[in-house]
């Protein structure tokens, strides 16, 4: 008996992002109690937001298999070079860190738990001029596993 994966959906979304920021640590207030830094925050809003506006609910309670590929692409900052443009980005944030971001925003939307996520890849772009702006590609795959063969 063999199982057999096929694809059932995709989502392929682009989002205009502010900044591209990578999951920050949990903080802790005086008391001891744990929060969600705000940069963290608005940017797993942004991406929650972005998943909805292009693909609403549809795959919330999805249980399958799913993969995600996440690309962010910076424009340069005022103090680089105007050259600088097309240069291999390898500042912060780390690159594990926005894909984090990201599985974190879209779980219980985009899929039921991100323990479903079977397959990542994450990049960086090339820096991109002034103006351009920041960028985050985000692709999930979604898929349907049947059994085939004698039981």
């Amino acid at each position: 008996m063999t199982w057999v994966c096929k694809r059932a959906g995709t989502v392929d979304i682009e989002l205009d992002v502010p900044e591209i920021v990578g999951k920050g640590r949990p903080r802790f207030t005086r008391l001891g109690k744990p929060y969600t830094p705000a940069k963290t925050a608005i940017a797993e809003r942004i991406v929650r937001e972005g998943f909805a506006e292009a693909a609403g609910d549809r795959y919330a309670d999805f249980t399958g298999p799913v993969s995600i590929s996440v690309k962010a692409t910076r424009e340069l900052a005022r103090s680089n070079p105007k050259d600088w443009a097309g240069r291999t980005d390898m500042m912060k944030p780390d690159i594990d860190n926005v894909l984090k971001l990201v599985l974190d925003a879209l779980n219980g939307i985009a899929y039921h738990d991100d323990s479903q996520v079977i397959f990542t890849t994450a990049s960086k772009g090339s820096r991109t001029p002034r103006g351009t702006g920041n960028k985050l590609h985000i692709t999930v795959r979604y898929y349907s596993e049947t059994r085939r063969g004698k039981q």
